[in-house]
Order: structure tokens, then C-alpha cells, then sequence
């Protein structure tokens, strides 16, 4: 008898509670290395970050997600073996540089400086950047001068650590997001490079909903942590200072195009909280239970977009005053959701800013990844009958976002809710 030969695992994010098989991570090290807390207050709202001890703590979320049975993918990694291909460097290259510093002979030295570096070095490099003290070759005299002026020849990528917002697997396929912050699209084209050169993406066949390329209005911007693929051909989207109605609209449009989705709903936060994500406000837990922030998901309003008749665009319907558990049991057709009220800023002021609670990662129905100091909401997901595994998170959480946010799933399972 022949001998069984397992199957891969395919690619693609089928819900937001599914079993977790495989997920990609950014490690933070030379990059949160040279962060400055008035530059870069959405990593660490209250200092500049803790590297050493933000490492160990990232360290124990990665274990943690391998012992329960999880693939665990590392960007640096990905991306150094992406690089041993030419095709690949020259792209990569060409795509960061893009986003350096102006000017032409820095671009230039270094993209001749950088095209010669071993494939681990070039992607610590580009994710991690160049100071003008660390440039690996003798820089003219016009280079010099503009040094001067910039302290990095290629400007670090800090918020690399978040690695859910520059890409967002939705069923089948792939959306890499043209991001707000015009600095960190610099991660979404690192992101590209993964996804179209390395052998294990090369390979498969999946389609992109939103490619590398910019998005066909100037107006489109994405967060993949906006991006939740519910189930049952639901998906959920925010609109934030992060992503906008155009990339909400596109996005949908692609998925219904490509069997993806029946219907996706646009939460539009508050004002008062679109700075972040929804993974920050709003985390499914299960089937039935989810965790949110009243303060920032009381005051959403909620869009429901689905494919017209005929396949002709989009049919947008607004649902004034009703709230999004209410909207998400009509999609879902579950007859109450289980919604545990986090910490959020009021109870955040009386006991600790780490309470949140929110932007838990689910490893299965029922099973979810949160920061140890989240106290208050996990005793009220254990009495629900979730599993809380508890990891520490006192630096990775200090941006008052967790495991939701710093974990990108590249391979979960369905769930039904019918």
C-alpha cells in the first residue's frame, strides 16, 4: 500500500476564529532599535520602546503559536530568502528606494551599495535602515552633504512589528494595502516582494484583490487590520483614518467578483477613535462570543455592501442608529452575540491603561492569544467559556494594541454560522 503523502496546507484566511495553521510575523530588532517616540507615538504611546524586552516577549508569542500547532513564518526571514533571487533584489530594491530620501546620487550609491550585500543583510537593511555612520560603501562628496541634513540614508520601518496591516488574506486571495501613512507603504512593498518571489508564494495560485500596485484612486487606503473575514461569506471592514471608502468599496467589489464574499460591512468609527484599527475595538473570540470597546463601537455606523443584480457594481445600504452586534447577527444569522465589553479608556482610567482587552488572537473556536495583563476582559471571556492562553505584552502592548495585531494569518480554517 502506498504510503500517505500529506497535502500543504493551502493559503488563505477563511474566517476570523478558524484554526490557525499558518501565520507570518516580523520580529522587532534593528528597527524599533532607532525609533523615537515623537516620531513613530502609534508603537509606544507613552516612551520610546523596550527593544530587549519587546524581543522576549515577541519571542514567547511566536513559541506560544508553534506549540499549538501553528506555522510560524518570520518577515526577515521570508524576505532574505526571497532575495537570493536577482529578479527579486532588483525589485525590492527599486521599490524601497523609492520611498528613501530624495535625491539623486544618494539614490543611486545606494542602489549600487545595496545590490552587492548578502540576501540576510540587505533584508535586515531594508526593514531595519541605513544610518549615514553604517553606509557600507564611501559615499561622494554630495552624498556627504546631504547626510548632513537626514540622520538615515534609508529610513527605518518600525511599525514592520504590526505585521496584519500591510497585507490581508480574505478567502482565496491576497490584498497587499496601499497604506495611509505614506511612510509605511515602504512594508507593504516589502510584503509584495514576499508574496511574488519567494518559491513558497511563487508557487501557488491565488488571486491579488488589491495588488502592489497603486490603487486605481489616489483616495484608496488599507489596513489589513481594518480586514475581517467572518465566515460564511461575510466580511467585515473598518473605516478609519486608515482606510478609506474607496479601498472599502474596491476591496469589496474584488471579493464578490471572485466568489469571495455575499456581503461586507463597513463599520465607520468614531472620529474620536479612527486613529486605530478595528482589531483595537472589536476582536472575535468564537462563533458566538467577541470582545469590544463600547466607547468607539456604541457610536459606529454601519454600511452593508453586496453585488447587485446581475453582477452590475454594488448595491450600499446604510443602517443609521443600529449597532454593529445587531447589523453582525443579521449577516451571520446568529440570534445573539456574546459581547463582552472590554476595559476600553473609561475603566483604562480607573485601573490600567493595559486593560483594553481587545485585539485578541483567535487560535481556534474558542480558543484565543491575549497580553497577560489584560486581567478584567479575560476573567469575563473564561466565564464565557473561552480559553484565554495569556502571553506577557508590557512592551508589544504599550501602542494599546496585541497578538490580533502583530500576527498575520496566512493559512486559517472556515466556520460555519448557519
Amino acid at each position: 500500500m502506498a504510503s500517505r503523502v500529506d497535502q500543504p496546507t493551502p493559503w488563505g484566511a477563511h474566517s476570523e476564529v478558524g484554526r490557525l495553521r499558518r501565520a507570518m510575523v516580523c520580529r522587532p530588532g534593528r528597527a524599533q532599535l532607532r525609533m523615537k517616540s515623537r516620531q513613530h507615538g502609534s508603537i509606544s504611546g507613552d516612551g520610546v520602546l523596550w527593544v530587549e524586552r519587546a524581543e522576549q516577549e515577541h519571542a514567547q508569542l511566536v513559541a506560544t503559536l508553534r506549540e499549538r500547532g501553528v506555522e510560524v513564518l518570520e518577515l526577515h526571514t521570508l524576505l532574505a530568502q526571497a532575495l537570493a533571487s536577482p529578479e527579486a533584489r532588483q525589485w525590492a530594491i527599486a521599490q524601497r528606494l523609492g520611498r528613501a530620501a530624495p535625491g539623486w546620487s544618494l539614490q543611486t550609491e545606494l542602489q549600487a551599495a545595496l545590490a552587492d550585500l548578502p540576501p540576510d543583510q540587505l533584508a535586515d537593511i531594508l526593514i531595519g535602515g541605513l544610518t549615514r555612520d553604517e553606509l557600507p560603501w564611501h559615499p561622494s562628496a554630495n552624498v556627504l552633504a546631504y547626510l548632513e541634513m537626514s540622520e538615515y540614508a534609508l529610513a527605518p520601518l518600525p511599525e514592520s512589528i504590526w505585521a496584519r496591516d500591510s497585507s490581508a488574506w480574505v478567502h482565496h486571495g491576497l490584498a497587499l494595502c496601499p497604506m495611509a501613512a505614506l511612510d509605511r507603504r515602504a512594508e507593504t512593498a516589502l510584503a509584495a516582494t514576499v508574496t511574488r518571489f519567494h518559491p513558497r508564494f511563487a508557487v501557488a495560485a491565488f488571486p491579488l484583490w488589491l495588488g502592489e500596485q497603486p490603487t486605481p484612486s489616489g483616495a484608496a487606503t488599507l489596513d489589513g487590520s481594518d480586514v475581517m473575514p467572518l465566515g460564511d461569506g461575510a466580511v467585515l471592514m473598518g473605516l478609519s483614518q486608515r482606510t478609506s471608502p474607496d479601498a472599502v468599496l474596491q476591496l469589496a467589489q474584488a471579493l464578490f467578483g471572485g466568489g469571495a464574499a455575499k456581503v461586507v460591512v463597513a463599520a465607520q468609527l468614531p472620529n474620536s477613535h479612527a486613529a486605530r484599527p478595528l482589531d483595537a475595538w472589536f476582536t472575535p473570540c468564537s462563533r458566538e462570543v467577541v470582545t469590544y470597546c463600547p466607547e468607539a463601537v456604541d457610536h459606529m455606523t454601519c454600511h452593508e455592501i453586496r453585488p447587485a443584480p446581475q453582477g452590475a457594481g454594488v448595491v450600499l445600504r446604510t443602517h443609521p442608529g443600529k449597532h454593529l452586534l445587531d447589523v453582525l447577527s443579521e449577516v451571520l444569522q446568529v440570534p445573539t452575540l456574546n459581547a463582552i465589553a472590554s476595559g476600553g479608556e473609561a475603566q483604562g482610567a480607573r485601573t490600567s491603561q493595559w486593560d483594553a482587552g481587545n485585539n485578541l488572537l483567535a487560535l481556534e473556536p474558542g480558543v484565543v492569544l491575549g497580553f497577560e495583563r489584560n486581567a478584567s476582559t479575560h476573567r469575563q471571556l473564561r466565564q464565557a467559556g473561552i480559553d484565554v492562553i495569556e502571553i506577557p505584552g508590557a512592551e508589544l502592548g504599550r501602542s494599546g494594541r496585541g497578538p490580533h495585531g502583530l500576527v498575520c494569518p496566512l493559512a486559517r480554517d472556515a466556520v460555519r454560522y448557519l
